[in-house]
């Protein structure tokens, strides 16, 4: 009787991989190459443009701690355009829902800022404004409508 091991099977299973993979599996002409699903699914994308932000942030140079409001701190000014990209199917219910909520919305992206540290701010793509704005639109409006929040034109200054 035959007995394998976990490890001879997986051993066997990979042989036959690459010799599959060396001499193909009978077919004489290449298979065509085509983009993952969710590349070509974002590409299918639609953006709706949500509106530029300006705005003033206490920010504290150690990210571990918050400002001291006692004390003269720096301020920073983070300027930015938001887009957010949604399916084309969905496109027409979150322009419907964002008409209503659209100030609720402004007020998390103010919000989120504010509470970031300096650290976070200065990341050109503001990956974790842009994390923060998925959970709270998923909340806001639906799960997975809007499929990405997009920052453009992104500058940072200090006074």
């Amino acid at each position: 009787m035959l007995s394998f091991s976990l490890h001879n099977l997986l051993w066997l299973i990979g042989c036959l991989a690459a010799l599959a993979t060396a001499f193909g599996c009978g077919s004489s002409k290449p298979a065509p190459t085509s983009f993952e699903p969710w590349i070509e699914e974002k590409v299918s994308w639609e953006e709706i443009e949500l509106g530029e932000f300006s705005i003033t942030v206490l920010a504290a140079d150690d990210p571990t701690r918050m400002p001291d409001l006692d004390e003269y701190q720096n301020s920073v000014a983070i300027h930015f355009n938001t887009h957010c990209l949604v399916d084309p199917n969905d496109k027409d219910k979150v322009l419907e829902i964002l008409d209503s909520k659209k100030g609720r919305l402004s007020d998390e992206v103010i919000r989120t800022c504010r509470n970031a540290n300096l650290i976070d701010l200065a990341d050109p793509e503001l990956r974790l404004v842009r994390a923060q704005l998925r959970d709270f639109s998923d909340q806001l409006i639906g799960q997975s409508l809007i499929k990405r929040f997009v920052f453009t034109n992104v500058t940072l200054e200090r006074y």
